[in-house]
């Protein structure tokens, strides 16, 4: 997820905006007119990646200024607004295109081959559990996760800012097409069933949810299953209720890894002890355990290999 600031005058196009760049999986870390950027500015605490301007020709001179005397980002000065929606929906897809451009040069390069995906079910307690355990795995693994937490829809992005703050991987919404890489979590929203195709392109499913669960644990493991099979792995971490329960006998029946969340560290057990009943978790511990465990075998795999 990338972190980006936004300085545009005109209200309703700078809300416009921060919602089209959410839905594309980008955190809005700064969002204010040309006369709000200093004082705005200088309040965070972290750094944009990179900055979107659109002002007036007449405006534009003294903001990117400030930018560049503060800032190292790289700053991508917009096009002007079109006036006509069938112009404005070529505007916005020029925009994404030149935004991904813009940020190549920033990619982390020690993010390897993907090897593997692990599947991170939570409910009640699961925030901070799952939080604890990415913040201990080093965002360099050759891993993947699919994070599927039970939350209201209007906690999705504050769970993605959570964890954008506190761990050290990429953190992407899934709310559209995607893809999982290495150092990435993607978070699965309420909202959106997500298809999972080779070489970890993610895609909207045409069905909904099944169960009374949005997002659904099992449903998510299924997918990953018939994709991953021994490249898979499942955490199942604190939470009220079974779900799951029968994404363990997947990912176990395809070759995958099952572990739990250690009952004595959970603010709710009922999740990872329906679980455990299955008989196919082999690890079981904190999150700060769990996470070293994965952190020392995938590096004994590398070791391995090479």
């Amino acid at each position: 997820m990338t972190q980006l600031a936004l300085v545009v005058d005109g209200p309703r196009q700078r809300s416009w905006l921060e919602n089209q760049l959410v839905k594309a999986s980008h955190y809005v870390l700064l969002s204010c007119s040309a006369d709000e950027l200093e004082v705005l500015h200088g309040r965070l605490g972290e750094k944009p990646q990179i900055w979107l301007v659109l002002l007036p020709a007449t405006r534009i001179e003294r903001a990117l200024g400030y930018i560049s005397a503060v800032s190292e980002a790289p700053t991508l000065v917009l096009d002007d607004w079109p006036s006509q929606r069938e112009q404005l929906i070529r505007w916005q897809a020029q925009l994404l295109r030149k935004l991904e451009a813009a940020l190549v040069p920033t990619v982390n390069p020690a993010v390897v081959e993907l090897r593997q995906v692990w599947l991170l079910g939570a409910s009640l307690g699961g925030p901070q559990a799952v939080t604890e355990f990415l913040s201990a795995v080093p965002a360099s693994l050759p891993v993947g996760f699919v994070y599927v937490q039970h939350i209201e829809e209007a906690f999705d992005k504050a769970l993605s800012t959570h964890l954008l703050r506190h761990t050290p991987h990429d953190i992407a919404m899934f709310t559209g097409e995607s893809r999982l890489q290495a150092g990435r979590v993607l978070i699965i929203a309420p909202e959106t069933k997500p298809r999972f195709l080779p070489f970890g392109r993610v895609i909207p499913s045409s069905k909904g949810w099944r169960g009374g669960y949005r997002p659904c644990i099992d449903e998510v493991a299924e997918g990953l299953a018939r994709q991953y099979r021994q490249q898979l792995g499942l955490i199942v971490f604190s939470g009220t209720c079974n779900d799951g329960e029968q994404a363990a006998r997947q990912v176990h029946a395809v070759g995958g890894r099952v572990w739990t969340q250690a009952i004595s560290s959970c603010a709710s057990d009922t999740m990872p002890e329906a679980a455990n009943r299955t008989g196919v978790v082999s690890v079981s511990g904190t999150p700060a355990e769990l996470a070293a465990t994965l952190t020392s075998r995938l590096r004994k795999e590398d070791a391995e290999r090479g």
